[in-house]
C-alpha cells in the first residue's frame, strides 16, 4: 500500500513535535524524509 504525501508529512510533523527522541526516532525521521523527497520529485 502506497502512502500519500500528505500522510507522510503528517507523520513527520507529529514526530518533530515530540519532546524527546530516541535513536529509533531519528532513523524513522530519516526514512520519512526520504519518502517525502521522493514523492515530491515524482510530482514535478
Amino acid at each position: 500500500m502506497s502512502e500519500s504525501l500528505e500522510e507522510l508529512e503528517q507523520r513527520y510533523f507529529m514526530l518533530q513535535m515530540q519532546d524527546h527522541w530516541e535513536s529509533e526516532d531519528y532513523r524513522y525521521a530519516d526514512e520519512l524524509h526520504r519518502k517525502i523527497i521522493k514523492l515530491k520529485g515524482e510530482k514535478k
